[in-house]
């Protein structure tokens, strides 16, 4: 357990001090992120975040794997990976999708072409898994196994797009991304699979330690780059996390990181639905988004991203009530969760309509 409060302390340092020396290497390039259309923000403000935040997990990653090696002895939740190929797999994934990310920074690329780059890379990850004789099952029994492989990719496309979309305002995504994979390690943690704890605590630093200069105002953008990679590990981790005690109901299980991730989740979710009813295309930008329309409501920029701070808090607090309830119980708990996030979205589409209406993009 002490190792998983090492990978928190290690990435946030390493964080701390990469971020600044990120933004020097980000203006030296002109890899500046410029007010036009629908960003708003005052100043060109340097786009090099993500390459910070990869720094920071990659290290304590690595750190892990050579001062570590026995952090986790037997095999990662249900498949055969080690800490070692977990290691290797974390890294490799994470550094393609930060390359990834890092190309549209440069050449902007539109919509079509980024969620082809986020499936290749997911492909590639399952490619790895298939490779080390693991398979995710997601309690899928018999032929509906067959199911399990690209619901997993289609997991990693969603949450590497929503975090993408969710960073729309300053240290939003940063935020409930440490939010997120604080509650995921903890949830680890409980269940003593150590080596996804290890990993989810180095997301939590990386995020916290880079978030001193990316609330608003911000000095730095994570990018692209950035969003792909949180995007990406908070649902690999979702994947390969385990949620219930031994003899618990294992297949509550999948609501709990659904709970934990509920703000990228509801905020995609909402801004589609949102795209869908206007008849716009669904994967155009927009200043829809959750945060924007708290924003339109009377909120200051600060009490926005707050507010879904809290949401996230409410609902990683209600992922851990699971594994303590009865099958009945934990699907109580879902329900009311959704409701909070009905009504709250209700009330905010009146109180933009009282104000005067929608803003278009």
């Amino acid at each position: 357990m002490i190792f998983v409060a090492y990978a928190f302390l290690i990435a946030l340092i390493v964080a701390v001090l990469v971020t600044p020396l990120a933004r020097r290497l980000s203006i030296r390039t002109g890899m500046m992120d410029r007010p036009h259309g629908r960003k708003r923000h005052r100043l060109a403000t340097p786009l090099l975040g993500g390459l910070a935040l990869f720094v920071s997990f990659g290290v304590t990653i690595g750190l892990g794997m050579a001062l570590w090696p026995g952090l986790s002895e037997g095999p990662v939740a249900d498949t055969p990976l080690n800490w070692e190929s977990l290691g290797y797999m974390v890294l490799g994934g994470g550094l393609l999708m930060c390359l990834t990310g890092l190309l549209d920074d440069v050449l902007d690329l539109g919509p079509v072409w980024k969620l082809v780059l986020h499936t290749l890379a997911a492909l590639l990850v399952g490619a790895y898994f298939l490779v080390q004789g693991a398979q995710v099952r997601l309690f899928l029994e018999g032929s509906w196994t067959l199911l399990a492989a690209p619901l997993t990719i289609f997991w990693l496309v969603l949450m590497t797009n929503s975090m993408n979309l969710l960073d729309h305002a300053d240290g939003l995504a940063a935020g409930i991304a440490a939010i997120a994979s604080g509650f995921l390690a903890v949830s680890n943690v409980l269940v003593a699979n150590y080596a996804v704890a290890f990993i989810a605590a180095a997301i939590t630093g990386a995020c916290l330690g880079f978030l001193v200069y990316n609330r608003n105002p911000a000095s730095i953008f994570m990018g692209d780059s950035g969003s792909n990679l949180l995007g990406f590990m908070l649902g690999l981790i979702a994947v390969l996390g385990v949620y219930t005690p031994m003899g618990g109901i294992r297949e509550l299980s999948v609501l709990t990181p659904l709970l934990m991730l509920a703000v990228p989740l509801v905020d995609t979710a909402m801004v589609l639905l949102y795209r869908w009813k206007r008849g716009e295309p669904l994967l155009k930008g927009d200043r829809n988004h959750l945060a924007h329309r708290l924003m339109r409501i009377g909120f200051s920029h600060l009490a926005a991203v707050n507010m879904l701070y809290v949401i996230g808090v409410m609902m990683g607090t209600l992922a851990m009530l699971l594994p303590t309830l009865k099958p009945y119980q934990a699907v109580l708990v879902f329900i009311h969760a959704a409701a909070v996030v009905g009504v709250m979205s209700y009330f905010i589409h009146k109180a933009e309509a009282v104000r005067g209406g929608d803003e278009r993009a």
